[in-house]
C-alpha cells in the first residue's frame, strides 16, 4: 500500500498551485492516496488539515462539502451543529474542528474553517445554489477547487452553480420539508434546492469539462501516494463550464434526458391552463 509523509503532502499542495491566503474548496478520497507514515488511521484527517494550514497560513480558508443527503432520501432530521457530514472523514474532521462554520441548508451544507469562514458560510440563503451561496461567495473570493485523490471529473460540485445559472432544463426547484434544527431550536423557514427530475434517470459526466479545462491548462495535477492532487481555479471552471453549457445544455451529463412531449419540462403551450387572461403583469 502506498504511503506519504506530512511534508510530501505539503510539497505536493504547493506544487499543484495552493498558495498562502487561498480559499480552497476541498473534496477528498484519502484512501486512494494511501496511508500517512507514522500515523494511525484515525490521525490521518488531522494531518491533512495540518498540511493545508501550513501551506495557506492563517489568512487561508478551507471549505468542504458537509452534505446530508439522508435528509432528502430518508427524511432524517438535520441538526446544523451535530448532523455528521456524509462526505468522508476529512470533511467531517473539518466540520468538527474548533472555529468551523457550517452553512445552514439541510442537504447541501458546506463547512468552512479559517480566516474567511464566517464570511463564506454564515447567514446563508435558503437555497443551495445561486446568488450569495457559499459557491457564489467562493467564486467572488477567487477560490480554488482541490481534489485529494479524486479528480474534477468525478466531484466538482461547484458546477451546480454554473448549471443553475444556465437554466438547464433537467433541474427544478424543490421545496424541502422535514425537521431542521439550529441553535437549539426548530428552524421555521422554507428551504429550497435545485434538483434533478428523477424520472428521467439523469446521470452526470464531467469528462468534457475536464478535457476542456485541461486543453486550456486550467488544471494542475501532481502525483501523491497512490493517486494525485488536482487544483482548478473556480473562475476557470465557471467560465469554461458556462461556455460548454452555452453550446450544449447537457454538457455536464452522460447523455440528454429522454424528456416526454406534453410533460414537464416539455409541457408545451400554456393557454389551456391559463385560461383567457394570462396570469402575469401587463405593462
Amino acid at each position: 500500500m502506498e504511503s506519504v509523509s506530512l511534508q510530501e503532502i505539503v510539497r505536493t499542495l504547493r506544487a499543484a498551485g495552493v498558495r498562502r491566503g487561498d480559499v480552497l474548496n476541498v473534496h477528498s478520497r484519502l484512501f486512494a492516496i494511501g496511508a500517512v507514515r507514522d500515523a494511525a488511521a484515525e490521525e490521518i484527517p488531522a494531518l491533512y488539515l495540518r498540511a493545508f494550514r501550513e501551506v495557506i497560513g492563517e489568512a487561508g480558508t478551507i471549505v468542504v462539502p458537509t452534505f446530508t443527503t439522508s435528509f432528502g432520501r430518508f427524511g432524517a432530521p438535520f441538526v446544523l451543529e451535530t448532523s455528521p457530514s456524509e462526505m468522508g472523514v476529512f470533511s467531517e474532521h473539518v466540520r468538527t474542528s474548533p472555529g468551523a462554520v457550517r452553512s445552514l441548508h439541510p442537504i447541501q451544507s458546506l463547512g468552512a474553517l479559517g480566516h474567511r469562514a464566517a464570511e463564506l458560510a454564515a447567514d446563508h440563503p435558503a437555497w443551495n445554489v445561486g446568488h450569495d451561496t457559499v459557491w457564489d461567495r467562493m467564486l467572488r473570493q477567487g477560490g480554488k477547487f482541490v481534489g485529494l485523490g479524486i479528480s474534477p471529473r468525478r466531484t466538482l460540485s461547484f458546477m451546480h452553480q454554473a448549471e443553475f445559472l444556465a437554466c438547464v432544463p433537467y433541474l427544478y426547484h424543490k421545496v424541502l420539508r422535514g425537521e431542521i434544527y439550529a441553535g437549539g431550536g426548530l428552524v421555521e423557514r422554507q428551504f429550497l434546492m435545485a434538483v434533478r427530475y428523477l424520472q428521467y434517470e439523469i446521470a452526470y459526466d464531467l469528462s468534457r469539462l475536464e478535457a476542456d479545462l485541461t486543453e486550456k491548462s486550467a488544471i494542475t495535477q501532481r502525483p501523491l501516494g497512490g493517486d494525485s492532487v488536482w487544483v482548478v481555479p473556480l473562475e476557470a471552471a465557471f467560465e469554461v463550464g458556462m461556455q460548454g453549457l452555452r453550446r450544449d445544455p447537457y454538457y455536464l451529463l452522460q447523455q440528454p434526458p429522454s424528456f416526454v412531449t406534453g410533460e414537464i419540462p416539455c409541457d408545451g403551450t400554456t393557454i389551456q391552463r391559463e385560461g383567457t387572461t394570462p396570469k402575469y403583469f401587463l405593462v
